[in-house]
């Protein structure tokens, strides 16, 4: 593991975020205290939405049609923008 101060930091840091790309451990140091690691980012860090298996989102559908057919559901509003303003307040 690399473990440098962040002044070390500062003046390295394009070959320290080179290294924890590669998949090298990067501590840095405040002052005697442990404050930050570097890590590379991964696709499935970017990822917006989880994925979700088939069977759970049949389940869902299921129950909101369940909520839908007993008057359960509640309409936010006419239109999306409208809707999300309430889900706001």
């Amino acid at each position: 593991m690399k473990t440098v101060t962040i002044s070390e930091a500062k003046a390295r840091l394009s070959a320290l975020v080179e290294a924890a790309e590669r998949g090298e451990d990067v501590l840095i140091m405040r002052g005697s205290k442990p404050a930050v690691t570097l890590t590379p980012v991964t696709e499935s860090d970017l990822a917006l939405w989880p994925a979700v298996a088939e069977s759970a989102l049949a389940g869902f559908d299921a129950e909101i049609e369940r909520d839908r057919r007993a008057g359960d559901l509640k309409l936010l509003g006419p239109s999306p923008a409208e809707a999300a303003k309430a889900l706001k307040r």
